[in-house]
C-alpha cells in the first residue's frame, strides 16, 4: 500500500513545471500582446500616410448659374368676361290641369290621352255623355222663344193701342169743337141747355177714352219691359246650357304633351274634377340659383341680367346636347333654402335629336359681368393668389396682382402688370426674384448651365402651396 502511494506522488511531481518557471511565463505574455498591438498601429499609420501622400488633388471648376427652361405667355390688357358654370332644372313655362266642366259618364276617350303623347290644340281628349245637357239647351231655347213671342204680342198690342189713341184723340177734338159751336148757338137761343149738356157729356166720354188708351199703352210697355228682362235671363240660360253642352268635350287648349291622365271610359266624373294635365313643350325654362355675390355683380354691371343669353346643356345617352336660352325673369323672393336668388331662363328651340323634358337636371353656362382693363392668365401663372412672375432680361421679377374672378382654368386679374409682359406659366418650385430662365427655343449663354425643364402643371394644380 505504501509503495503504490509513493509512486503516485512521484508521477504527479514529474508532470508539472517548477513554480519559478510558471511565474516567468505569466509575466512575459502581456508584454508580447502589447508589442503586437503597437506593431499593428504603426503599420496602419504608415499605410495612411502613404495614401495621403500619394493622392491627386482635383481640378476646381468655375461656378456657373443654373438656367431653367420655362414657358411664358404674353399679358394682354383687355375687357374680359368670365363665365359661370351652374346647375339647374328644367321646368314647364306653361302647364294646365284639365278639369271636367260638367258631371256625367265618360263616353269617349281620345287614343292619345296617354302620358307622354303630344296632342294638337283643339283635340277632343274625352267626351262626357251630352244627353241631359242637350235637353237643357232645348228647354232653354224654348223658354226664350216663348218670351220673345210674348214681347212680339205686346208690341202688336201697343201698336193697336197707339192707333186707337189717335182715333180717340181725333174724336175728342171733334167733341171740343162741337161743344164750342153749341155754346155759341145757345147764346143766340138756337139750342137749348139740354142740347149743350149732351155735347158736354160726349166730350167727357171721349176724354176718358183717350185717358184709357194712354193708360193701356203704359201698362203694355211695362209688361213688355218685364218680358224683355225675362228674355235676357233666358238668353243667358241658353248660353249657359250651350256652354255646359260644349264642356262635355274636354279639349287640349294648346299644342303640348300630356303629362298625366287619370280617366277611363265609362267612369263617372264630377264637375271640376281633374282628368289630365298638359304642358307646352315649346315653352320650357331652366330654373337655377345665383349666389348673393354672383347676383350682386350681374345686377349692378353695365350689361343687364334680364335678356342675357345663356347656354343649357343636357347630358344624356353619353352625349351633351346644348340649347340656347335667355334670362327673362328673376324670382320674386330670395330662396333662403338654396342660398341665393332664383333665376329663370326661357329655353329656345334647337335642332337636337333628343327632346328636352321637364325635370331634367341640366348644366348652364352664364356670362358674368364684364371686367374692364384686366388680364386673363392661366391658373398656373398665379402664385399665392397675389403675385405673378414676369421674365425681364432672362430673369424672374415679381409683380403683385389682385385676383378678381376665375374662368375655368384661367384667372382674371389686375395689378402691377404691364401690357405685353411675358408671364411665367410653368410650375417652378425654385421661382423667386432673380432666378435665371429661358424659353425652350433659346440657347445657353456663355457661362450658364441649363437645368432640367420644369414639369408642366397638371389641370387643377397651382405652383405654390399657398394658392
Amino acid at each position: 500500500m505504501l509503495d503504490r502511494a509513493d509512486n503516485r506522488d512521484k508521477h504527479l511531481t514529474a508532470g508539472q513545471p517548477a513554480g519559478g518557471e510558471t511565474r516567468r511565463r505569466g509575466f512575459l505574455r502581456p508584454i508580447a500582446q502589447m508589442a503586437l498591438m503597437a506593431l499593428v498601429l504603426a503599420g496602419g499609420w504608415a499605410g495612411m500616410q502613404y495614401l495621403a501622400n500619394s493622392r491627386i488633388d482635383p481640378v476646381r471648376k468655375p461656378f456657373t448659374p443654373l438656367v431653367y427652361t420655362v414657358d411664358t405667355t404674353s399679358a394682354v390688357l383687355a375687357d374680359n368676361r368670365p363665365v359661370i358654370r351652374l346647375y339647374g332644372q328644367v321646368d314647364t313655362g306653361r302647364s294646365v290641369e284639365l278639369r271636367a266642366g260638367v258631371s256625367g259618364d265618360v263616353v269617349e276617350i281620345h287614343p292619345d290621352l296617354v302620358a307622354g303623347r303630344r296632342v294638337a290644340a283643339g283635340t277632343v281628349l274625352l267626351r262626357i255623355d251630352p244627353f241631359l245637357y242637350e235637353g237643357a239647351l232645348v228647354e232653354a231655347r224654348a223658354n226664350l222663344a216663348s218670351a220673345r213671342a210674348a214681347i212680339a204680342e205686346m208690341n202688336a198690342r201697343l201698336a193697336s193701342e197707339r192707333e186707337q189713341l189717335q182715333a180717340a184723340q181725333s174724336q175728342l177734338d171733334l167733341a171740343k169743337s162741337d161743344l164750342e159751336r153749341a155754346l155759341s148757338l145757345a147764346g143766340s137761343g138756337t139750342l137749348t141747355d139740354k142740347q149743350v149738356d149732351d155735347r158736354r157729356l160726349i166730350l167727357s166720354q171721349r176724354d176718358q177714352a183717350v185717358s184709357q188708351r194712354r193708360n193701356n199703352i203704359l201698362i203694355t210697355e211695362a209688361q213688355r219691359a218685364q218680358q224683355e228682362a225675362n228674355a235676357s235671363r233666358l238668353e243667358w240660360k241658353v248660353r249657359e246650357a250651350q256652354r255646359k253642352l260644349e264642356d262635355t268635350a274636354v279639349m287640349a287648349p294648346f299644342d303640348g304633351v300630356i303629362s298625366d291622365e287619370s280617366i277611363e271610359a265609362g267612369r263617372t266624373v264630377n264637375a271640376n274634377e281633374m282628368v289630365a294635365s298638359i304642358y307646352d313643350d315649346t315653352a320650357l325654362e331652366a330654373r337655377f340659383t345665383l349666389t348673393n355675390a354672383q347676383y350682386g355683380r350681374m345686377a349692378t354691371g353695365d350689361d343687364p341680367l334680364l335678356g342675357r343669353k345663356v347656354k343649357v346643356s343636357w347630358s344624356v345617352g353619353g352625349a351633351d346636347y346644348v340649347w340656347p336660352a335667355t334670362i327673362d325673369r328673376i324670382g320674386a323672393r330670395v330662396a333662403a333654402e338654396r342660398g341665393g336668388v332664383e333665376v329663370f331662363a326661357r329655353i329656345e328651340a334647337a335642332g337636337n335629336p333628343v327632346q328636352l323634358r321637364p325635370g331634367a337636371f341640366v348644366a348652364l353656362t352664364v356670362p358674368d359681368r364684364i371686367w374692364r382693363s384686366t388680364f386673363r392668365l392661366p391658373e398656373t401663372a398665379i402664385r399665392s393668389s397675389d403675385h405673378v412672375f414676369v421674365v425681364v432680361d432672362g430673369a424672374l421679377v415679381r409683380r403683385d396682382v389682385q385676383l378678381i374672378a376665375w374662368d375655368g382654368e384661367d384667372a382674371i386679374i389686375q395689378g402691377d402688370l404691364a401690357d405685353g409682359e411675358e408671364v411665367l406659366v410653368t410650375r417652378l418650385t425654385e421661382a423667386s426674384e432673380g432666378v435665371k430662365v429661358r424659353k425652350p427655343t433659346q440657347t445657353d449663354a456663355p457661362g450658364e448651365t441649363a437645368a432640367e425643364p420644369a414639369s408642366p402643371a397638371l389641370p387643377g394644380q397651382t405652383m405654390d402651396s399657398g394658392q
